[in-house]
């Protein structure tokens, strides 16, 4: 049976309150480089809507979520949709430490964006802990993914463009070698966002820069490519949600 034709219309809740995703999740599991068969990690999976994505573009992913705050609502939107996806309630940086698993082809995270001290925190908890680095930054991130993937494995990363410098060091230090990045850009006239970025364990190569990514025509409609990422994964109603409830 193809796995693929059971899970058409993919059902995803989130939180009314608290944190919500965005449209990083849809870009990362986009542009992350999939391959059948993958032992994939998503740091951070909040309501666990990455592994979703990526198990309904590659239903044959083995897929773990990490979560320091509740899983609840990640773990039934596993369980709603049928996917053979672990959810984990942890500390990265501490399961990192303890477990002994072989290592994964692929990490991916959409991060907490903000250093402590810079902007506005927000009152809820929730939400503060998932855009500032209250409890995971990217230097104490990659000390720890790095350990756990596998020689030539993948790292997918989403961050600020005032952080590519940043983050390119990081990588590069730890034998994490930058092969693709790509903007993504509200509009043809706005500055980038976001960017993508796709570094290698050990393994040099040529560093490819895709061409940008517009998320919005003039008259606030998505743009060709942003509604056909959308539809590759059969969503509606932008970031509202997947398939239909």
């Amino acid at each position: 049976m193809n796995v693929a034709n059971t899970i058409k219309d993919p059902i995803l809740i989130q939180n009314d309150f608290g944190y919500r995703y965005s449209i990083e999740p849809f870009l990362l599991a986009d542009f992350a480089q999939l391959l059948p068969g993958q032992k994939v990690l998503d740091i951070g999976t909040g309501c666990g809507i990455i592994p979703l994505l990526m198990v309904f573009r590659e239903p044959t992913l083995k897929v773990t979520g990490i979560e320091i705050q509740d899983t609840e609502i990640a773990e039934k939107n596993v369980s709603k949709n049928l996917m053979e996806i672990e959810i984990v309630n942890d500390d990265f940086l501490e399961w990192a430490q303890r477990v002994d698993v072989e290592p994964f082809d692929l990490i991916v995270s959409n991060p907490p964006y903000r250093k402590i001290n810079s902007g506005r925190t927000n009152p809820d908890t929730g939400k503060a802990i998932a855009r500032h680095e209250l409890k995971l930054n990217l230097p104490s991130m990659l000390d720890k993914a790095q350990p756990i993937l596998k020689k030539g494995g993948h790292i997918t990363l989403a961050y600020p463009p005032i952080r590519l410098q940043e983050t390119l060091g990081e990588l590069e230090s730890r034998e994490l070698l930058p092969s693709r990045i790509r903007f993504i850009h509200g509009n043809q006239n706005a500055e980038a966002k976001i960017f993508l970025i796709d570094a290698i364990k050990e393994k040099k190569s040529d560093l490819i820069v895709d061409s940008p990514l517009y998320v919005y025509n003039k008259d606030g409609s998505y743009t060709k490519e942003m509604q056909e990422i959308y539809d590759s994964f059969n969503c509606i109603d932008g970031t509202n949600h997947i398939g239909k409830k």
